[in-house]
């Protein structure tokens, strides 16, 4: 019997959980403390000791991470309400499904759901409010902006719950904005794969965040060109794929946004830009993915053969619906990648494993005349903007998108 397969067992699992933790307390942190009080033994000698040590936490409680993610990934019931009187500056909606057989289901998403299965279903969203602001419904009011978000988690992990630290998008783009009084995020459908039950496999989340923007627009009266579609890290990469789907099929009664806002976007799921001077390689040790598993190998690998369910992995590699960034990306037939895109804003941590795919998106919208601001922080990791201790790049960047936001 394998470790994994035996930590899927009492005591086995508490006993691991509780020396795991203990060592970590203990003995690794003290450790790290005293070896970081050299900035030249710092994973990046600009960090603090404080930022050294949360990143170095983060990288050993991965491992603890894909131990679960080896027994169970548990989540919230997506289909269980969530009680307003549990939420703070939020409300909870239910979002009706796209009908099977709407205009708006149609082209490479309505070709893939065919081949995985993946039918309209029910989800959830949540509005997410100025501090201390009243809810007053969620028909627009004349000229109001509005972000529609897809939260990051590989596919896999996360939810729109204010509770998950993706929130922290939310509050930082109301905090700092003059001109957005809410923004909505949506709980898109989680993929899972063995040796979880199969689940959700793509267009699921691109279908989920398609039905909330129709009702963004078609429900509660937003003009398409009043709203920022924004995502974090898959998240991203999701919000780049609905774009998409909407600029391809011309669709009449849903044109695509006003503009794009990405934070570290995953867009090259498979890494073609391996190699030894590329950022997966580069920032191995500065990024929050754990060390021990290279290029947080089982964790992407889990996400991908979840989402492509029985897709071929050369989509995966190719498809620019999955990976839009990748060297073989195939544009659509007659066309170019990122050809009627909106404007897009682009940030990305120098610090993270994912940067690459950020700077390819950004060459790649400027050959094809995309309007794109690029803004990378030096220092930061990984899908910063969630991280409140990350300062002062994330106060800093939420200050230039909220800016840019306003002035749309």
């Amino acid at each position: 019997m394998t470790m994994a397969k035996l930590l899927e067992y009492q005591p086995f699992k508490a006993v691991y959980l509780v020396y795991s933790f203990g060592t970590f307390i203990l003995v690794k942190i003290p450790a790290w403390f005293f070896s970081y009080v050299s900035p030249s033994r710092r994973p990046r000698p600009t960090w603090t000791i404080r930022r050294s040590l949360i990143i170095r936490s983060f990288q050993e409680l991965q491992e603890l991470f894909t131990v679960k993610i080896h027994l169970q990934l548990s989540h919230r019931d997506p289909l269980q309400e969530v009680l307003d009187s549990s939420l703070t500056d939020a409300k909870f909606v239910w979002l009706e499904p796209i009908p099977d057989d709407s205009p708006l289901f149609c082209g490479e998403i309505r070709r893939f759901a065919d081949i995985t299965g993946v039918k309209p279903a029910k989800i959830a969203g949540y509005w997410f409010l100025r501090r201390g602001s009243a809810w007053n419904g969620p028909n627009a009011q004349p000229g109001e902006k509005v972000v529609l978000h897809m939260h990051g988690g590989a596919f896999c992990i996360g939810t729109a719950h204010p509770s998950d630290m993706t929130a922290n998008i939310s509050r930082g783009l109301l905090e700092y904005s003059g001109t957005l009084q809410r923004t909505f995020s949506v709980d898109f459908r989680l993929t899972a794969s063995a040796p979880n039950p199969p689940a959700n496999p793509f267009p699921a989340a691109v279908l989920d965040s398609l039905a909330a923007y129709r009702y963004l627009v078609q429900d509660c009266g937003f003009e398409p060109k009043n709203v920022v579609f924004a995502g974090d890290s898959a998240g991203g990469n999701i919000a780049l794929a609905l774009v998409r789907h909407l600029i391809e099929n011309e669709l009449s009664s849903l044109p695509p946004p006003r503009a794009l806002f990405l934070s570290s976007a995953w867009l090259d799921l498979m890494g073609s830009r391996d190699g030894p001077e590329s950022s997966r390689v580069q920032n191995a040790l500065s990024d929050i993915f754990s060390r021990r598993l290279p290029k947080g190998e089982f964790f992407a690998q889990y996400a991908i053969t979840s989402l492509r369910g029985s897709l071929d992995l050369d989509v995966v590699k190719t498809n620019r619906y999955f990976s839009p960034a990748a060297v073989d990306a195939q544009p659509p037939e007659g066309s170019t990648l990122f050809k009627g895109f909106p404007e897009t804003y682009v940030t990305a941590g120098g610090a993270e494993r994912f940067s690459d795919d950020s700077k390819a998106l950004v060459e790649r919208m400027k050959a094809d005349s995309v309007v794109v601001h690029e803004d990378f922080s030096p220092d930061a990791v990984h899908d910063f903007l969630i991280f409140n201790w990350h300062e002062p790049e994330r106060t800093e960047v939420f200050k230039r998108v909220c800016s840019w936001i306003d002035s749309l």
